[in-house]
């Protein structure tokens, strides 16, 4: 029989994918269930996990590219290290490895190669952070097309049923009341810092709006613009490393300031970047899979900006229709309406209610 540990597999490609995964290690680890994360980056060769680097920097340049590899499906297999994914396959038989929650469709291979070699059956909770398939997902699919007949598929969020089913509570503190947040507007592009986001800061100044923009990069900030606020994660910082415990951490994170060197610090419950959303009017973004869980656990209407690939078009379609968001160009002709946003923070609360919380779901079906 397999042990109690469940064995969270992430990906650093896109932090949709990373930081879900860390959140619930932390939640499960609450209730005294032993965990650990492994990111997949580390276990592929080392010139394709150089490669990620510069693509990032491709990808926020440059959103158009980031659009075209969203269309183009790989076979990862290509890119592991098979030294290390024998050993890694071998530690898990040793231990007896049963549960495993998996945010990316790479780490798939190694489960069924798991499956193959061990005598007692594997608890696996696939969990789909976007309403529809997202690239390495799809690429599995393409590749694998068996591999959903052998785990649990559980999505967060469909949008061929049109269902929100369940939440990942970002934190345990209660949602800030809309007319007690501050008047201001965070505005990002997700882990990678992509999409269209930085072309409508010029226009959201000169309504006189007040933001707090996460840049990507230092040169991106202008510490001395009125109305802004900067923030950043440590450029310096990656996914796949391990901090001074051994273990992966939450992006480090600093607001930046005019004359102050930046202190990147994380937190072990959620991300810092949480903390500002939770009291903002409105997050402007991409409809990524973190900007669904952020605003949907803080009550933060998003403003949706273009989407990166299918997935997340069909995120936008889901929340639009859910009334849990409104699109960029319609809050625009609105005048940059606050009255039209309110509305959606009740609809976000009342959702949530609805969706049982995912790290609940998951006791309860592992443990009983």
């Amino acid at each position: 029989m397999g042990n109690r540990k469940v064995t969270i597999l992430c990906s650093g490609f896109g932090l949709g994918f990373y930081i879900p995964g860390l959140i619930l290690d932390y939640q499960l680890n609450k209730r005294e269930v032993e965990t650990e994360v492994l990111v997949f980056e580390n276990y592929i060769t080392e010139d394709k996990k150089n490669k990620i680097n510069g693509s990032r920097q491709t990808y926020h340049a440059n959103f158009k590219a980031a659009l075209l590899s969203a269309r183009m499906p790989s076979d990862i297999r290509d890119s592991l290290a098979l030294d290390e994914v024998a050993g890694l396959i071998e530690q898990w038989k040793l231990e007896k490895r049963q549960h495993f929650i998996v945010l990316s469709g790479h780490w798939v291979y190694l489960l069924d190669q798991l499956r193959a070699q061990v005598d007692y059956s594997l608890n696996v909770h696939l969990l789909y952070v976007d309403s529809d398939r997202s690239p390495s997902w799809s690429s599995l699919l393409k590749y694998n097309p068996d591999y959903v007949q052998h785990y649990r598929e559980v999505w967060l969020y469909d949008s061929n049923k049109q269902q929100l089913n369940y939440r990942i509570d970002v934190s345990e503190q209660p949602i800030i009341p809309y007319l007690e947040r501050s008047d201001r507007y965070v505005i990002h592009g997700g882990g990678w810092g992509m999409g269209t986001y930085q072309g409508k800061i010029p226009e959201l100044q000169e309504a006189g709006l007040q933001l707090d923009v996460v840049a990507y990069e230092l040169h991106e900030t202008n510490v001395n613009a009125p109305n802004i606020r900067y923030y950043m994660n440590d450029p310096a910082w990656n996914a796949w490393s391990r901090g001074e415990n051994g273990g992966h951490q939450l992006p480090p994170f600093s607001e930046i300031t005019a004359g102050v060197e930046p202190h990147y610090t994380s937190k072990l419950e959620h991300h810092r970047l949480y903390d500002v959303i939770k009291g903002a009017r409105g997050v402007i973004s991409k409809p990524g899979a973190g900007s669904l869980m952020d605003a949907l656990s803080s009550a933060t209407p998003i403003i949706l900006l273009d989407a990166f690939g299918k997935h997340e078009q069909r995120n936008a379609g889901l929340w639009l229709a859910y009334g849990l968001g409104i699109t960029y160009e319609d809050w625009q002709k609105s005048g940059y309406s606050t009255e039209m946003l309110e509305p959606i923070h009740h609809k976000l609360i009342q959702q949530k209610k609805v969706c049982k919380n995912y790290t609940d779901y998951f006791m309860e079906e592992t443990y009983g």
